[in-house]
């Protein structure tokens, strides 16, 4: 394994098991750069990326400042105007399983067995879900999974058909989220982490009022976007 040169400093690896909390509570944790996995909520500030040891960067969005979403973002929602959005309570169907099984079986090593492997049933846990499922015709061909805190919304999960990859349903559906939770009232949208190396994650830098926590303080400090990272950039 090759070491990142900004090797990561005292390591984080904590795990608490799910169980139903108060929103603001939730709250707090996601300030803590604490994020919902499975059955557990987790926070670390490593990972390994390839063969790379590197640090992760906990990432929000302030939905209270205008300009929310960049021009290309509002394209792309005009060009999927015509599909259909339901969003209601987390229910786990037969429908969804294959449609994430399909999803998964793009993965080259270890794909999940389940639906269930990422998403607690009961759509209560920690605190209350909100499922979005994206449908072309009669075709359900996306589903993301969000949960609402008192002033702040996670990101949980996404998969889509990638036969519909056209439609870039996975950063769709991110817009979707966030005009969601903006009307609900919503402050913060924590969509989760990206690393302090390029990798997979770098589109959740392309957002207008991004913030990244910094680990050891536990600071939240602005985070200008980034459309396309350069081999070598450093966040940390």
């Amino acid at each position: 394994m090759r070491i990142h040169r900004a090797l990561v400093e005292d390591f984080i690896e904590d795990r608490i098991d799910l169980y139903p909390m108060p929103q603001a509570y939730f709250d707090r944790l996601l300030e803590q750069g604490w994020r919902l996995l499975g059955y557990s909520v987790v926070r670390h500030n490593y990972a390994i990326n390839g063969e790379e040891l590197c640090g992760t960067i906990p990432l929000r969005i302030r939905l209270d400042h205008p300009p929310l979403l960049s021009r290309s973002q509002r394209k792309l929602l005009r060009k999927n105007a015509h599909l259909k959005v339901l969003t209601g309570p987390i229910h786990l169907t037969a429908e969804k399983e294959a449609l994430f099984l399909k999803h998964t079986r793009r993965l080259r090593a270890s794909p999940p067995e389940s639906l269930r492997s990422f998403l607690h049933p009961d759509p209560t846990i920690p605190v209350p879900g909100l499922e979005m499922c994206v449908y072309e015709n009669e075709c359900l061909i996306a589903c993301s999974y969000m949960h609402l805190g008192q002033k702040a919304v996670s990101a949980t999960y996404c998969f889509f058909d990638p036969d519909f990859g056209h439609y870039r349903l996975g950063y769709y559906t991110m817009l979707l989220e966030m005009d969601i939770a903006r009307r609900l009232g919503k402050k913060f949208y924590y969509h989760g982490y990206c690393y302090d190396v390029p990798s997979q994650f770098d589109y959740k830098l392309n957002f207008h009022n991004l913030e990244r926590m910094i680990w050891k303080t536990g600071a939240w400090v602005p985070q200008p976007r980034v459309s396309t990272r350069l081999r070598g950039d450093s966040l940390s």
